[in-house]
């Protein structure tokens, strides 16, 4: 099935409906979009997803500076609860910010397994909060987004579709789907001067979304908590709640 949600204000916009699990069912359309950054969403934008998805719920993976600068956009203007559950820690350093002129945006050069892996570690709260609000069937159907959709809203994913307990292969094809639009995504975030792509000469390429950093990634947590239910239960999110994420997100 076509997952994309398709908008004229963000690109990488899609359902985490229609994946196969394990026992032979499917996660459940119309309850969760990931989302690249909403601040440029059109006014049509906003109704296709008030009134024809029926949003309820924003979730912002952003850092508080990253708002402060880029804002919410027109979804600030609309009764839909937010929550901004930031999953960088401390300071967000800006692309021009000139106290930092070697910092670049493209983490290709670095381990981004250990990064992916550091959220969890150093951002425990915010994915665990994240995890309890999308097992609220109140704030269902619920969008989470962050910059560019991939990384922080990659790894926020592809923890829920795996305590959902969709196949593998289906959650590594879900993270590298972001690369069918990411020079998409690369340009309107080019455009911004938080991230000040062309500056930091992070391309297409460095954005790309390559299947064996997530599957090293869900490794990762298997080694270490017994799978992504196992980091929630160590994080402090209950059984309750794990089984009501299971109920909200699949047939």
């Amino acid at each position: 099935m076509d997952r994309w949600f398709n908008l004229v204000g963000a690109d990488n916009v899609r359902d985490l409906g229609g994946l196969p699990t394990t026992n032979g069912r499917l996660t459940r359309s119309g309850r969760l979009l990931r989302s690249d950054t909403v601040q440029e969403l059109t006014k049509d934008d906003v109704v296709a997803l008030r009134n024809d998805y029926g949003l309820r719920t924003v979730i912002d993976l952003r850092a508080r500076a990253e708002i402060a600068r880029e804002g919410r956009g027109l979804l600030a203007n609309e009764d839909i609860v937010y929550h901004n559950l930031s999953f960088i820690p401390g300071e967000f350093v800006m692309a021009d910010d000139p106290r930092y002129p070697l910092i670049v945006a493209d983490r290709a050069s670095q381990d981004r397994v250990e990064h992916y892996l550091d959220y969890l570690r150093k951002a425990p709260d915010a994915v665990a909060g994240a995890l309890r609000l999308l097992a609220d069937p109140g704030c269902l159907p619920a969008l989470f987004h962050c910059a560019a959709g991939k990384d922080r809203t990659g790894v926020l994913a592809a923890v829920v579709l795996d305590i959902a307990g969709v196949e593998r292969d289906a959650v590594i094809a879900d993270y590298v789907a972001s690369n069918e639009r990411i020079d998409r995504v690369d340009l309107r975030l080019a455009r911004r001067p938080t991230y000040d792509r062309a500056r930091s000469m992070a391309r297409t390429d460095g954005m790309s979304c390559r299947p064996e950093v997530i599957s090293r990634f869900l490794t990762a947590i298997d080694d270490t908590w017994g799978g992504a239910a196992g980091w929630a239960r160590h994080a402090g999110v209950s059984d309750v709640a794990l089984r009501s994420l299971r109920a909200n997100l699949i047939d």
